[in-house]
């Protein structure tokens, strides 16, 4: 790998956003092409009862940095409530998910090393834009990125 030369600079509120799920949207701070494949940064807003079902990363280690909002989170067996200022990690492998249990829009940044699922993002918003966001496409789109659902629901 490359040592990265180039700094990155994006300001508030700018990055390409994508609404990947029904009431989620990620904005890209930082790809692949960004980083040489080292990380992949994205800022994520979920509204209420929003968030992704109990899955795992067969490639990427992930970690969440809570900005704003109330967040259930389950990691491995581990279950709690995250509000502004946690920080937590889901090592690949681990099964996880988290969901929006506020009553307002929630904001966390998630760190995704190394960089390049932004394609699974870039895929999964194609089919939520289209209508065509169902469980077989879902499961289709993750696949390809090493990512398997565990369960089609949150488990909390």
């Amino acid at each position: 790998m490359e040592i990265m030369t180039k700094g990155i600079a994006v300001p508030a509120g700018v990055g390409k956003a994508l609404e990947v799920l029904p009431g989620e949207t990620v904005i890209f701070k930082a790809v692949s092409a960004d980083t040489d494949g080292a990380y992949t940064l994205i800022e994520v807003t979920d509204e209420p009862q929003a968030g992704p079902p109990l899955h795992l990363h067969r490639r990427e280690d992930e970690a969440f940095y809570i900005l704003e909002g109330t967040f259930a989170f389950q990691i491995g067996d581990r279950t709690m409530t995250a509000t502004a200022g946690w920080f937590m990690t889901a090592p690949k492998g681990v099964p996880h998910s988290y969901k929006n249990i506020g009553t307002t829009p929630a904001r966390m940044l998630t760190l995704f090393v190394p960089a390049g699922i932004e394609n699974f993002f870039e895929d999964l918003s194609k089919l939520t834009a289209a209508g065509t966001l169902d469980i077989d496409n879902i499961v289709a789109v993750s696949k390809k990125q090493g990512i398997e659902l565990v369960s089609p629901t949150l488990q909390h």
